[in-house]
């Protein structure tokens, strides 16, 4: 009786997770525009591709891919690729927008009527019933510019260089002293120079007188 009650509980919880899931998945693929059990105007933007590009379109259709609320003023890129899971819708009378073939793989923007879905399949697109399209126009980023580069910095002026040392002048030699003269000792008298002078007088008298004898004999 457990095992039957514990396979039973098990069943139950499958199922449900099968039928909360199914929806949830179904809901993720069409941009999130409305509620699935909801209908209503919508303006739908994405890429526009042949039905058999994503999952559950139809090949006589086409669909409308990677979609997004609209409107938008440009889009970055003028072609676009997808995926088969990717979000998408089925564009339904399409004849109303005069869309053609020239119109695939670029951004489009369409408003319309988005059906509700009741579909457990995620895989059943829901329909965009077409009422206007318009190409989306391209605007391409430009990257920002780079900064300009700093002006070099001027150079500062070389520091003059260090004037060498000059060469120590040769001192001039000392004067060299002029001796002064040598005094001589006063040790001399003039007492022999009156002596020696007063000797001569008496020898000339000495003389005189001889000379006068000698005459008078």
């Amino acid at each position: 009786m457990t095992h039957k009650y514990l396979f039973g509980a098990t069943v139950a919880v499958f199922a449900f997770g099968v039928v909360t899931v199914g929806p949830a998945y179904a809901q993720r693929r069409d941009g999130g525009l409305l509620p699935q059990e909801t209908s209503g105007d919508v303006t739908a933007v994405g890429c526009l591709v042949r039905g058999t590009a994503v999952r559950g379109g139809k090949k006589d259709k086409y669909a409308l891919a990677r979609v997004k609320k609209g409107p938008v003023a440009s889009v970055p890129e003028a072609t676009c690729t997808v995926d088969q899971g990717a979000d998408a819708l089925t564009v339904d009378n399409p004849e109303k927008g005069k869309i053609t073939d020239a119109a695939l793989g670029r951004w489009v923007e369409i408003t319309g009527r988005l059906e509700r879905e009741t579909d457990k399949d995620p895989d059943n697109l829901r329909e965009l019933d077409v009422a206007t399209f318009k190409l989306v126009p391209v605007v391409v980023p430009t990257p920002p510019a780079a900064a300009p580069a700093p002006a070099p910095r001027a150079a500062a002026p070389a520091a003059a260089p260090a004037p060498a040392p000059r060469a120590a002048e040769p001192m001039a030699p000392a004067p060299t002293p002029t001796p002064e003269p040598k005094k001589l000792p006063k040790t001399a008298s003039q007492l022999p120079a009156i002596g020696f002078a007063g000797l001569l007088s008496l020898a000339a008298g000495l003389m005189l007188r001889s000379s006068r004898l000698r005459q008078r004999g």
